[in-house]
């Protein structure tokens, strides 16, 4: 059965290997590393290819010693999200080949690459993890090179968001352990699909233990997701770590706190359907308001970015809360989605950057951005009307899918969805101020202080403007240089939205994985 763990192996020989030439031969650790995401990729699909006909879940059987074996699930849901975690990572690194050779020393390459390896590796066991402790084992593993990461630059602001990062994260990693082992102890079971057995039995002292232990995973995986109230390490994190790691964070490392979250719900939903429906909408209501209120404020746009991304977990708990089949489907479908809005959007931000030696920072600096760099402002462009909901990406299917489902939901007399869809809509109007706000910058404004110089005729038309006569003097701005290397990510990114919003096959996956769930 090693067939079926054969991308986490690949991805594990890959960033070993690094480590063992990196400090050699620095300089392709970064294609030691794309080479390794390919070929994941590949043998990923071989097994998606495999698995076309097979309507059970494919079970992996890994023996660590005699009497101990860890189950590995490898269904439709593993699957869609390794998928994710693998096409985000090597957005990540195809930016990263690039973006390295001016913000992070050489001298670390291996380590870097070593490390955003590592981090795919645990979303993918979070993807495939069918009892407690390998799912915990598989967020650790993912967490730990994170903290690393979003430090590596050695920034004043990098080193601070990372320093919030690991200590609030080791905090929500007791608290995440703490609930897992009152599971165990209540339902003397670590395996997922065991753990919800409690309900044929009638004992209110172990059934309050696991709505405890439930409560305890859940505030941990908000923590992870960066939901409100628990956001407050994710705006100095992802503004201080090199966009590369924003881009795999906000684009892969909270959907594997989302794949953690339904593996979670699915298994307790019978027992506590209202505590968790209501649990989750409180923190969806506030992820929505909270991101987009504190996102209009920000000047910073990659701050800006991380404030939206909370706005965006609270559109998917939304969805989740109301426990529908089609409400977590289309939940699903908008994890997707957000995935390229967001890693595109990170790497749009790093892009310019790089170009600019770092002076393009606020909304400022994104003035006239079409004449200056005309590949990233058309990206960004097309990543700010998705995330705003907007004709013809992905987002505008993905918001507008959610929303249906959530006013189908009231008229049946469903109060809280009401409300969830009543609030979608008023943060929704909020967010296209900051989102058109940049696009304004990018496409309508004029730049500042930029470089240029007038056409050959310059000082004569300037001679006639002085006389009086109102020519027409023709401005050349210098443009920037676009590297290929940001260029081929951001275009994966775009193109995949377009895709997206044609939902029906897309929807009808997120539909057969809810099945796969069980959930009706």
């Amino acid at each position: 059965m090693l067939d079926l763990i054969l991308p986490e192996i690949v991805i594990a020989v890959a960033a070993i290997l690094i480590l063992l030439t990196g400090f050699k031969f620095k300089k392709i650790s970064g294609y030691i590393a794309l080479l390794g995401i390919v070929a994941s990729l590949i043998s990923l699909f071989v097994i998606a290819i495999q698995s076309i006909n097979t309507t059970a879940d494919s079970i992996a059987v890994i023996t660590i010693a005699e009497g101990i074996s860890i189950f590995y699930n490898v269904g439709l849901l593993a699957v869609v999200f390794k998928f994710i975690f693998l096409i985000v990572g090597l957005m990540a690194v195809i930016a990263s080949l690039k973006y390295t050779e001016k913000f992070i020393s050489d001298k670390i390459f291996d380590a870097y690459y070593a490390l955003i390896l590592f981090a795919i590796l645990g979303m993918l066991v979070v993807a495939s993890a069918a009892d407690l402790l390998t799912l915990f084992v598989g967020l650790e593993m993912a967490a730990i090179p994170a903290y690393v990461l979003v430090a590596i630059e050695k920034t004043k602001k990098g080193i601070e968001g990372a320093a919030k990062y690991f200590l609030f994260g080791a905090v929500f990693s007791a608290i995440l352990l703490f609930g897992i082992s009152l599971i165990y102890f209540s339902t003397g079971s670590l395996m997922l699909d065991q753990s919800g057995i409690l309900h044929q039995g009638g004992d209110e002292n172990l059934k309050l233990l696991t709505f405890i232990g439930i409560l305890a995973i859940v505030l941990g995986l908000a923590y992870e997701m960066s939901a409100a109230p628990f956001h407050f390490w994710a705006p100095d994190a992802y503004q201080g770590a090199p966009s590369p790691v924003s881009a795999l964070l906000a684009g892969a490392s909270k959907k594997m706190a989302f794949v953690a979250l339904l593996k979670i719900l699915v298994v307790f939903i019978v027992l506590f359907k209202f505590e968790l429906s209501v649990m989750l909408a409180i923190l969806a209501i506030l992820s929505m308001f909270v991101g987009n209120v504190l996102a209009l404020a920000q000047k910073d746009v990659r701050k800006m970015l991380a404030y939206s991304s909370i706005a965006q977990v609270g559109y998917i708990l939304a969805a989740i809360a109301i426990f529908t089949p089609l409400g977590i489907a289309y939940a699903i479908y908008y994890i997707i989605v957000h995935a390229f809005m967001k890693g595109g959007a990170f790497i749009a931000a790093g892009t310019l950057l790089f170009v600019s030696d770092g002076k393009i920072k606020n909304y400022d600096d994104y003035k006239g951005l079409w004449r200056t760099a005309p590949i990233t402002a058309f990206a960004m462009a097309a990543f700010m009307l998705s995330l705003a909901g907007i004709v013809p990406f992905g987002g505008f299917t993905a918001k507008i899918l959610i929303l249906v489902e959530l006013f189908v939901q009231a008229m049946q007399e469903n109060m809280l969805a009401l409300i969830l869809g009543v609030v979608m809509i008023i943060t929704s109007v909020i967010s296209l101020y900051y989102y058109g706000r940049l696009i304004k910058y990018m496409w309508f404004v004029e730049p500042e202080g930029m470089e240029h110089k007038s056409d050959e005729h310059g000082e004569h038309n300037e001679h006639n403007k002085n006389n009086g006569h109102n020519e027409h003097i023709e401005v050349k701005f210098e443009k920037f240089k676009e590297p290929i290397a940001f260029v081929i990510p951001m275009l994966i990114a775009v193109i995949a939205l377009l895709i997206l919003f044609y939902a029906p096959p897309f929807v009808e996956i997120c539909t057969n994985i809810v099945h796969s769930l069980g959930v009706s």
